[in-house]
């Protein structure tokens, strides 16, 4: 049975607003690509989160937080680190808001 959990969101990471701040999203998913995960955590990959054997983890106050397909990993202003539900984001934070790769040119 395939998870759809994440079928309302978009396919990589998003940033969205609470109701104070922008927050940067990514809904995990089976089979996730590794290079995208990279990107979403950055430097902060083996220190704030990680792979174990079998898994994405994630650390929070010396916690290790499995994340399990359909589950989101918020980045919160504060560089803090945490695994949510489809439920919890919908009832604290705005629609995605994703923001094109294409360039865009100034208007004079």
């Amino acid at each position: 049975m395939a998870d759809d959990t994440l079928s309302e969101f978009p396919k990589s990471e998003f940033e969205a607003f609470s109701t104070a701040k922008m927050s940067h999203f990514l809904p995990y998913r089976k089979g996730m690509d590794p290079a995208a995960v990279e990107q979403f955590f950055g430097a902060d990959l083996g220190t704030k989160a990680d792979f174990d054997s079998t898994h994405l983890v994630v650390f929070d106050h010396g916690r290790m937080l499995k994340v399990n397909p359909g589950e989101i990993v918020a980045k919160f202003p504060n560089g803090k680190y945490k695994v949510i539900t489809v439920e919890y984001y919908q009832k604290n934070f705005n629609e995605p808001i994703v923001v094109d790769d294409v360039a865009t040119t100034e208007e004079s």
